[in-house]
């Protein structure tokens, strides 16, 4: 069960790297109707961002930085003052302009300021984490703010840098643990060898048929095993992550950032570091039997409620 952040307490010591929590609440939350970020959904009417924090202060973590936006902040702080003082919190706008600086044959006549004016979506998940980088110094966690991962995933994490400080990681879930009751859903599933990552393949509208598991990749529908690992947006990553998310931008805003609805996602970038032999990069995965909750549409609200009271009430 997680912890009140009251309650929770930091059992971190001098021979354990110091972690930090970045969370990715800068959505716009469009589907849903709202901002998932300040959803009341757990026991007590704690938001999923609260529950996340006091299951990573329970796992070592000593700080967090949330990557949002600038008129979020206050509700948020509000809902996080009861925070241990041990624990640092930093809060980190994600800005349209902020970039990397472009240079090189490539990236002649492109215009930040003009590609920027012209959209009001933010750039994507690849551009939270580096919005970030001015926090961070050592190995992090990354995930989103308006998703339930458990205790689990932090502690997998947190011994992960511990036994692996060099190596970026993954906390996968079993498939059937992350799907919903009000229809089909898109994953993204894992594919590994010897617990590392090789690729995560799209799979849309995973829905049960029966006794099966259906869903569709690259347009043809399968099967899919139950026990299937899912990626789920908990990433465990080391500051050399933003240099190949600031290399990856810079390709992004020159080939697509005209394009208003474009984004540039982590796991692209992480796919990317995969099979660049120069980069030779490894996410070694592990996988939690915890279950996964997230909200789409506000629909969903009260069967989440319902699942995090069943796992976190009294």
């Amino acid at each position: 069960m997680s912890m009140k952040l009251t309650d929770a307490v930091s059992n971190g010591d001098g021979d354990n790297p110091s972690l930090t929590l970045v969370i990715m609440a800068a959505g716009l939350g469009s589907r849903f109707g709202g901002d998932k970020q300040l959803a009341e959904l757990g026991p007590k009417g704690e938001t999923m961002l609260q529950l996340s924090i006091a299951s990573a202060i329970e796992a070592g973590f000593s700080a967090a930085v949330i990557v949002t936006r600038a008129e979020l902040i206050p509700s948020i702080k509000a809902r996080l003052a009861g925070l241990p003082p041990h624990f640092a919190l930093h809060f980190c706008v994600q800005q349209l302009t902020d970039l990397p600086e472009l240079s090189g044959e490539s990236t002649r006549g492109v215009n930040l300021e003009v590609l920027a004016s012209n959209r009001t979506k933010p750039w994507g998940t690849a551009h939270a984490l580096w919005s970030a980088r001015n926090f961070v110094s050592g190995p992090m966690a990354v995930i989103n703010a308006d998703d339930y991962y458990g205790d689990q995933a932090f502690a997998l994490l947190a011994q992960g840098f511990k036994l692996r400080p060099n190596r970026w990681q993954m906390v996968a879930y079993p498939l059937k643990e992350t799907l919903s009751e009000h229809g089909g859903v898109n994953r993204g599933i894992c594919v590994t060898q010897d617990n590392l990552l090789i690729s995560v393949e799209e799979w849309l509208n995973i829905a049960w048929q029966g006794d099966n598991l259906v869903g569709s990749h690259q347009g043809r529908q399968g099967n899919l095993a139950p026990e299937a690992m899912a990626s789920m947006t908990c990433w465990g990553f080391t500051p050399d992550i933003f240099d190949l998310l600031g290399e990856a931008l810079v390709e992004f805003v020159t080939q697509q950032g005209h394009k208003p609805d474009s984004e540039c996602y982590l796991p692209a970038v992480v796919q990317a570091a995969l099979t660049d032999e120069a980069k030779a990069k490894q996410v070694f995965v592990s996988q939690t039997p915890d279950t996964w909750l997230g909200v789409t549409y506000p629909q969903d609200i009260d069967w989440v409620k319902q699942k995090l009271m069943e796992l976190l009430g009294d």
